[in-house]
Order: structure tokens, then sequence, then C-alpha cells
């Protein structure tokens, strides 16, 4: 007689092997009704089970709520992909995305959606820049989530996001190789984390590559854009603080910008002040937006892992409703340089 195995399980169900595995072990991340299933068909294959008897779990709905700004329905490109991610890994597991967008600008009892207060999901995914409150009001609801790509530090919650500061600290360090040595940085640092780690990386690469080759560098923040919960803005003065770095004697050559909206918005005054891109200043992005490969020129720039930052959400959140005391996670996902053609030596 052929031997039952956890494969042959998963062929007759048409599900992924692990998923099979995970049910079989009592996996509470794999909803009541995927177990039970799992859990007949192997009875019903013959399968040898390890344990006697089906391991407990506790109840679960199979929703899991995805909270973001508003806003961001306006930038799918980006948070579409994350999003992606996020659906994918969870269908793995047999849930179901709830995805709400939140109006900022209402209080988390207006704002959040019913499914939280009436325990209708396991847990949620913040993303983004939700209010701190938002956060505080899942804490009193005792509902199991995580953050991604959050504008707030919290040690007590799982977070996942990309390595913004080594993103930018390789990028500027490619920009100064290429032999550019008054830079500025693009963007406001405040406004959000990923802006701050991403000027971060650019100062300390400025540091250390002046420190090591002993050569001077002259290095510029050019403030007046970023991003909020209500999206992207650029300030009046922006346009201003750009001709500032460039209508003096020893212009700026290269520009790091915060995100790839921000370099478009640069590269717009830019164009105004005739100022040509790589000729006269050379630009390197940060997230890899399809317009990047569409401009002329190519948009150097920072590739975002986007897809597999929402899956490795998912997965964190599920082994938090798994794993309630387990010590919080901070994932950091690596990020890839992309040469095109916006950057040149000098």
């Amino acid at each position: 007689m052929k031997k039952v195995t956890l494969q042959s399980i998963a062929d007759k169900l048409s599900v992924s092997k692990a998923l099979v595995s995970k049910a079989l072990s009592g996996d509470p991340a794999v909803n009541e009704g995927t177990r039970e299933t799992i859990w007949q068909t192997a009875e019903e294959l013959g399968y040898r089970f390890k344990t006697s008897r089906k391991p407990s779990a506790p109840m679960q709905t199979g929703n899991m709520a995805v909270l973001m700004p508003r806003a961001y329905l306006d930038d799918m490109e980006y948070w579409g992909n994350v999003l992606h991610g996020i659906e994918k890994e969870l269908l793995e597991h047999q849930f179901s995305m709830l995805l709400s967008s939140i109006d900022i600008a209402q209080s988390p009892k207006e704002g959040l959606p019913s499914s939280i207060y009436d325990r209708k999901v396991d847990g949620a995914i913040v993303m983004g820049h939700l209010p701190d409150s938002y956060v505080t009001a899942l804490k009193t609801h005792a509902i199991p989530f995580i953050m991604l790509d959050a504008n707030m530090l919290d040690p007590t919650v799982d977070h996942v996001l990309a390595n913004n500061f080594l993103g930018a600290y390789h990028a500027v360090t490619y920009l100064l190789e290429k032999g550019h040595r008054r830079v500025a940085f693009v963007g406001d640092a405040d406004t959000a984390w990923s802006f701050r780690e991403r000027c971060r990386g650019f100062d300390e690469a400025v540091r250390d590559f002046a420190r090591k080759t002993g050569e001077e560098v002259e290095s510029a923040h050019i403030e007046g854009v970023g991003v909020s919960g209500k999206g992207m803005y650029t300030a009046p003065a922006f346009p201003d603080a750009v001709k500032g770095c460039f209508l003096k004697e020893k212009p700026v050559t290269g520009l790091f910008c915060a995100n790839d909206l921000t370099a478009f918005e640069a590269l717009k005054v830019l164009a105004e002040l005739n100022v040509r891109c790589p000729d006269d200043v050379s630009v390197i992005g940060f997230d890899d937006l399809t317009l990047t490969k569409l401009m002329q020129p190519n948009l150097t720039t920072v590739r975002v892992p986007k897809s597999a930052i929402g899956s490795r959400a998912a997965d964190l959140i599920l082994r938090r409703i798994r794993e309630p005391e387990a010590v919080p996670e901070l994932i950091l996902l690596s990020t890839e340089l992309v040469e095109r053609d916006s950057v040149t030596a000098i």
C-alpha cells in the first residue's frame, strides 16, 4: 500500500504542503474550517498521525483587518504591491483580508471599522501613518496587531519595513564614488520614519566617505516636500529651496531624494532652471515606482521589496496570533540599488 504523505494530502485538496503540515500540527494560524477539512481528508486517506487526537485551538473568524490612511488609495502602485503580498500570504493560510481605509481626521471610535469592535477579525495589520491613538485603541481592545512601514516607534509592537538606512547609505556612497562632492538630501526628514532613516543614511554615508578618503564633501538638506497620513505634499517654499542649491558659484551636482515622488518634484523645478539631468546634476530616488523606468532619463533608484514586505507582515501577524507572548520583532528587509541613466560620473 502506498504511503500517505503530507504532499499526497496537499495534492488531494489542491493546497500547499506547508498548509497541511501546519493544520495537522494544530497551528492556530490556520482557520478552524480549513484545519477540520485537512484532518478529515488525512483520516480518509489513512495518514498515520503522530498524535492520537487533534490538538485544540482557539476559535477564529478567518478574517484579518488591514488598516491604512485613506490618502494611500491615491498611491496604489506602492501600497497596492504591499497589499498584494499581504493577501497572497494570508490566502496561503486560508485567511481573508479585510481592507479598511481610515479617515485620520476621525477619532478611533469613529474611524476604526466595526469588525474591530465586534471581534470579527483575528488580528490587524496597521500600515503607514495612522495616528498613535489608533494603536492605543487596538491595544485597549486586545486585538493582536503588527505595524507595517508605520511612523510610530513602539518596542512593544512587531514592525516590518524596508531597511531604509542601509538603502540610503549604499545609494549615496554610489553617488560619491561617481565623483560627486557637492550633494544634497531632498525631503522633510521629520515627516516620516522612513524619510528620517533615509536622511540618516545620507548623512552617515557622506561622513564615512569623507573620513575614509580624506576628501572634502559638501552636503545640504533641501526641505519642503514630504509624506504624511494625508499623502505627499509640496510646500510653496520648495522651489526656492531647490534653486538655492543651484543658483550659486559651485552648485550641487548630486541629489539623493527621499522617494521617487520627491525626485519627480525636484526634477520639475530643475527643468524650470534649465538644469539638465544627468548632464548638470545626478539624481537618485527611492522606492522604484513604474514611472522611474518611463521617464527620461530613467531614474536611478532604490528598489523596495514591496510585495515581500506585505508577505512578511502577514506572516508576522499570524505568528503574533499563534504566540501572543513572543518577544516583539523589528524586521528589516533589504533594498537594492537600481542603476539607470540619471547618474553620471564627474
